[in-house]
């Protein structure tokens, strides 16, 4: 009777082999590690430097090959999303936005963990009165 069952390099758990991605060179064609032990390797990467350069950089290789195909994409978003740019330049020209910091710490040394913006809408065409 054949086994469903697999151990993991890693987590040294016996998990199913479902739970196991695909590798063709193995003797069985599943990695020898788990799904989720392979996600954290992967996330681990992703955040260190490294990981980080190789990832914009293949970012900017693909820019470069589809440039046109951006510049399309682009002109078709602002077609369909002109009404709600526009609104909301006009939107930005009319408020005024303020950050506020909320529980300051006394200590000056210590970073302030808290903060909000709060937009505060102007009219330009009101006129203040000074009286």
């Amino acid at each position: 009777m054949h086994e469903n069952k697999k151990i993991c390099g890693i987590c040294n758990r016996k998990r199913k082999l479902g739970k196991f991605g695909i590798l063709s060179r193995n003797p069985d064609g599943k990695n020898n590690y788990c799904r989720d032990c392979m996600k954290n390797i992967r996330d681990k990467y992703r955040k260190s430097t490294k990981g980080r350069i190789v990832q914009l950089k293949s970012i900017n290789v693909w820019k470069k090959k589809n440039k046109k195909a951006i510049k399309e994409y682009n002109k078709e978003y602002y077609k369909r999303k002109k009404h709600i740019i526009l609104y909301n330049k006009k939107a930005r020209e009319t408020t005024e936005c303020v950050l506020i910091i909320e529980n300051p710490k006394k200590n000056t040394n210590k970073k302030i963990n808290k903060s909000r913006n709060i937009c505060i809408e102007i009219n330009p065409k009101r006129k203040i009165n000074d009286t």
